[in-house]
């Protein structure tokens, strides 16, 4: 699967598929609004709402955060072969907004990315 092909199914079918349910057992803590921009593809706004998806709506930025990555490096992330954290601090993924709230969420979708990797990423050539 092409990146730009495999970013679209991610945001408009895959995620939406864990939607109304918790992310991770035991993530009761995390309630966020973010984004996550995907360079020369488009913007996704996130909603989480006490460890439960709520929301995820492709145009503007919305959330006290958010995420910028090329297609190349958001799939390594959302397929678990790349940390969050490393792509943050190998500059690979930039962060706008409210820094802490950001690294704290990232750390708990990092477990969500371990659960549930997406599994375009094994198939792109």
């Amino acid at each position: 699967m092409k990146n730009e092909s495999a970013i679209q199914h991610y945001f408009n079918q895959y995620l939406p598929g864990f939607m109304g349910q918790p992310l991770i057992k035991n993530l009761m803590s995390l309630s966020a609004g973010f984004w996550i921009e995907i360079v020369g593809q488009g913007c996704w706004s996130l909603t989480i709402d006490k460890g439960i998806l709520t929301g995820v709506t492709e145009g503007a930025q919305i959330g006290a955060f958010g995420f910028r990555a090329d297609s190349e490096t958001f799939l390594a992330v959302a397929g678990n072969t790349l940390s969050p954290q490393k792509s943050f601090f190998t500059g690979k993924t930039k962060i706008s907004g409210n820094f802490y709230e950001a690294l704290r969420t990232a750390t708990a979708l990092e477990e969500f990315f371990q659960r549930y990797p997406y599994p375009a990423t094994k198939t792109e050539g």
